[in-house]
């Protein structure tokens, strides 16, 4: 495979990091297993020890008991050049993040260090809430209804799923729909999740977000509201929406959530040939609505989508808006995510080794490390550091993947369900793969989307029609869907 840019992929080839060394040591392994496997009432010893590590709000007996590795912590840091300001506030003191570093250290644990990694348990869910929503989106992939189904979990059923994830070490938790705020119980879960530590984001059409709901969000522990716009043509986006006014209504909501000390606010777009043309556009109005991150979707033709006339992008304009999001994100104007993993892959091609890289379900940071870092994040995670939960309960490897389902959440827990899915060890190993997705260079930061490939071939494994080194797959979908087409209109 041939690639042009900035950077070459020696980091993706190669174990040479003193970091990656030192995780693949026995001694460390032992190490990590028995910081992992004693607890200290309800928290792991590796907790304790991160959490108190300079952290007034500690329990100072902690804080004493643990100042010789503290004081090791201090040697290796300031030898290593290493951000301490970063190490104490975005990961020991930062509880959720606390509990995602466990999650790995067990996993590396029991797994060894992988690229990409297999998680013991999922670092990130997205629960499909509610069926209920208040629009009628043409490209919705949950086919939501006016009214939630009768078979939804119960309250109960939902907080012992919030229970088990905390005790699991799920780090965490977005909820989306439907349109979650109209679910039963919605506020009561939230405040589990507060309760329990994990991280919770909301992604909301906008049209009910008020200033009070806004600040009720907060006060519940949501740090992150994310607020679908398909185009900055207001008419163009009620059309997409099915409602007249839901422009208007939304844009008020991304306002009343970037005038709301505490929570940031994402705007999302699901890019197709119908708002194509206007990608740039959309990232200004984000940037100039206060926008904190601009979140590109990938179509995908499941639910409504199917029915519906929207039509994909192809290979080589999925490559210029790749391109594009690369842009912003290095510019540093706005935070750039993508459910295109291939959006990693464009951050090595198309900026320097200092810059900005996209690290899959983790958003972005810049340097060399996070570029290490995305070979064990691994791009697409489906089945293997993500998962979707249904409304009903049943679990899927991705919301884009309803139709594979590993298991019910009211029949088995989510730890039996994620450890024993058959899609675990197939899409952790991406030797599995097919098409150029097995032998492509940057497989460990991307992976492909496992969505996009089972929606248009019907093989999970087959590789993503949607990236420019599958063009040749792509032109095989896109013959085969045009055949089909013209036999419908013959009959």
């Amino acid at each position: 495979m041939k690639t042009n840019g900035f950077s070459d992929n020696n980091l993706l080839k190669t174990k040479e990091h003193p970091f990656e060394k030192w995780l693949s040591d026995p001694r460390t392994i032992s190490a990590i297993r028995f910081l992992t496997k004693k607890k200290i009432g309800k928290e792991t010893l590796f907790e304790k020890i991160m959490y108190s590590y300079e952290n007034p709000n500690a329990n100072i007996g902690d804080r004493i008991k643990f100042k010789l590795i503290h004081d090791i912590f201090d040697y290796f840091i300031e030898k290593k050049d290493i951000n301490k300001e970063f190490i104490k506030f975005k990961l020991f003191h930062h509880k959720p993040t606390l509990r995602a570093l466990v999650n790995a250290a067990l996993s590396v644990e029991k797994y060894g260090l992988l690229t990409p990694q297999k998680f013991v348990m999922p670092l990130m869910v997205v629960w499909n809430f509610t069926q209920a929503c208040n629009l009628k989106c043409k490209h919705c992939y949950q086919n939501a209804t006016p009214k939630p189904l009768p078979d939804e979990m119960t309250l109960e059923q939902k907080l012992r799923v919030i229970d088990e994830m905390g005790d699991e070490y799920v780090p965490f938790v977005a909820f989306a729909g439907g349109e979650p705020l109209m679910g039963r119980n919605f506020w009561e879960v939230l405040k589990r999740c507060k309760e329990r530590g994990i991280h919770t984001t909301v992604a909301s059409n906008g049209t009910i977000i008020t200033k009070e709901t806004a600040a009720k969000l907060v006060e519940y522990g949501v740090k992150y509201l994310e607020i679908s716009i398909d185009s900055s043509i207001p008419e163009k986006h009620d059309e997409f929406r099915g409602i007249k006014g839901a422009w208007k209504r939304a844009m008020e909501g991304i306002k009343n959530a970037a005038d709301t000390p505490g929570l940031r606010v994402g705007m999302a777009t699901c890019i197709s040939r119908l708002n194509y043309d206007e990608v740039e556009d959309i990232i200004k109005l984000a940037i100039d609505s206060g926008c904190s991150t601009f979140v590109h979707f990938n179509y995908i033709p499941v639910g409504r989508g199917v029915e519906s006339k929207i039509t994909d992008i192809g290979p080589e304009e999925r490559e210029e808006l790749l391109k594009l999001l690369n842009k912003y994100l290095q510019s540093g104007k706005i935070s750039i995510m993508s459910t295109a993993p291939q959006l990693a892959r464009a951050c090595y091609m198309y900026s320097e080794v200092e810059g900005m890289m996209a690290v899959g379900h983790a958003g972005s940071a810049s340097g060399k490390k996070t570029r290490i870092l995305a070979k064990y994040i691994g791009g697409c995670g489906a089945a293997r550091c993500y998962c979707a939960i249904e409304p009903n309960g049943d679990v899927t490897p991705c919301v884009y993947i309803p139709h594979r389902k590993l298991g019910n959440l009211k029949e088995k827990t989510l730890k039996e369900i994620w450890q024993n899915n058959i899609y675990f060890d197939i899409l952790s190993n991406r030797e599995n793969y097919e098409d150029n997705c097995k032998v492509c260079d940057y497989r460990s930061i991307c992976g492909g989307c496992r969505a996009r490939a089972d929606a248009y071939t019907g093989n999970i494994k087959a590789g993503d029609p949607g990236c420019i080194y599958n063009k040749k797959l792509w032109e095989r979908v896109r013959y085969k869907a045009e055949e089909k087409e013209e036999k419908v209109k013959i009959s």
